[in-house]
């Protein structure tokens, strides 16, 4: 059964813009209104969010060269450096759904299921863009295909094709994963007919006699082996001459 190959998400430097804005103060006079503060206050604000901004900028471009670098490896089939290399990603910002997304393709390539399953479906659980969220799903479903889990990668595949219903891959490892999996119902064998059935739990518990019932009997079975152990040792004299130990 031949699937379509996984996605890999490109990660592109994210432009941030930024536009200046000059506050305006009105040349009002007032002498129970200090301007001079009032200004220094907006200056020292402003200082504050551009500093933010800039530490922000650097973080993110600190982040998007790491998971080039990742990219890059993974392109080689060093898959083991991509993975380090997205976790470090992860490490600057654990919520980078690019570094989760490639991380979980180099996790499926070292063929660590159930971890690269486990980053699919954090990206699919977050992304809110439909385009990367179904190939998140789309991910998921092939990961499910090497697990040999046909009914959770059926489910994936769906879901990746409604959020992208033009998408012929999906359209076609869906109807694959369905024929696969009735194949493997039908090349199973039919339960044989003269199997025992298993006891009905009910019909069992009322044959359980009650307390009452179950010492009576025991007497009646201890009396008996009494009776018989009576009856080997009466045997037992009987056909033995007397002998002096």
């Amino acid at each position: 059964m031949a699937f379509k190959k996984n996605h890999i998400e490109k990660v592109y430097s994210l432009r941030l813009l930024h536009k200046a804005s000059n506050d305006e103060v009105s040349d009002t006079t007032g002498d129970a209104f200090d301007y001079s503060s009032l200004l220094l206050k907006k200056y020292f604000t402003a200082l504050l969010f551009m500093v933010l901004c800039n530490f922000q900028i650097v973080a993110a471009q600190k982040t998007n060269l790491i998971i080039k670098s990742g990219n890059e490896a993974y392109k080689k089939g060093d898959y083991k450096s991509a993975e380090k290399l997205y976790k470090e990603a992860l490490t600057e910002d654990k919520n980078n759904l690019a570094a989760k997304f490639n991380l979980g393709n180099a996790l499926l390539k070292q063929h660590n299921i159930a971890e690269a399953v486990q980053y699919f479906t954090q990206v699919s659980e977050a992304a809110s863009d439909d385009a990367f969220k179904s190939k998140a799903f789309y991910n998921k479903g092939l990961t499910m295909v090497k697990a040999q889990q046909l009914p959770e990668a059926i489910d994936a595949f769906k879901q990746s094709l409604l959020l992208a219903p033009d998408d012929n891959d999906t359209r076609e490892n869906l109807q694959k994963a369905i024929e696969e999996l009735k194949k493997q119902q039908h090349s199973q064998p039919p339960p044989q007919q003269n199997q025992q059935k298993k006891p009905d739990p009910k019909k069992q518990q009322n044959k359980i006699p009650n307390k009452d019932v179950m010492e009576q009997k025991f007497d009646e079975l201890s009396d008996k082996e009494k009776q018989l152990q009576k009856l080997l040792q009466k045997k037992s004299t009987t056909d033995q001459p007397e002998k002096d130990w």
